[in-house]
């Protein structure tokens, strides 16, 4: 079976995206072209699901504003046809609309972005999704190995850091106050 080529995929708008029957595994948009991957197994769902609990018990207990799983997508309208969906993400609360969270995508970048490096990620992938959200305003980016144990740190005020088991992982300016280790983000994932 021959490879499609750029002539052959069909490219779609956010709107149409959201109606759009995906099949099993996450979709993202990018310059109007539908990406879906498989499901990414279970050290990265460990990690997304380690993070997102200590995440939101952070920012819950103190009303700072919202974190929200691999289901919030985010149109990146600085880019042509793009939305983006981070594994775990956060906004804060001055950045979120008074009345309350209504229908459709967020028409803006998150505060904190996280991504979970996957099996079926490349590193091309990766940078280009880390470019769209520093291209987009995206002030701090969270990249976690599952596999290496470490965590990247892109904040658009320093240069990219990376941390490792028995190191504090920290949310800067922008979940400011929050702090784990960074084992804790890979508890229950053998070695």
């Amino acid at each position: 079976m021959a490879n499609a080529t750029r002539a052959d995929v069909m490219l779609m708008t956010p709107d149409e995206f959201l109606v759009y029957p995906v099949p099993d595994g996450k979709a993202e948009l990018v310059r109007g072209e539908l990406r879906v991957t498989p499901p990414p197994g279970g050290p990265h769902t460990c990690v997304e699901s380690n993070l997102l609990a200590l995440l939101f018990a952070y920012v819950h207990g103190r009303g700072i504003g919202r974190v929200f799983a691999d289901s919030a997508g985010y149109e990146l309208v600085q880019l042509p046809r793009t939305v983006r969906v981070p594994d775990a993400s956060f906004v804060g609360a001055h950045r979120l609309p008074a009345a309350g969270i209504g229908p459709g995508l967020f028409k803006f970048a998150p505060d904190l972005a996280v991504e979970v490096l996957s099996p079926s990620e490349s590193a091309s992938e990766l940078q280009e999704k880390l470019d769209d959200y520093r291209a987009c305003g995206t002030p701090l980016i969270w990249v976690v190995d599952p596999m290496q144990r470490t965590v990247m740190i892109v904040a658009s005020d320093a240069p990219v850091r990376w941390l490792h088991e028995g190191e504090t992982l920290d949310g800067g300016d922008v979940v400011a106050g929050f702090s784990c280790g960074v084992a804790e983000l890979f508890e229950g994932i053998a070695r």
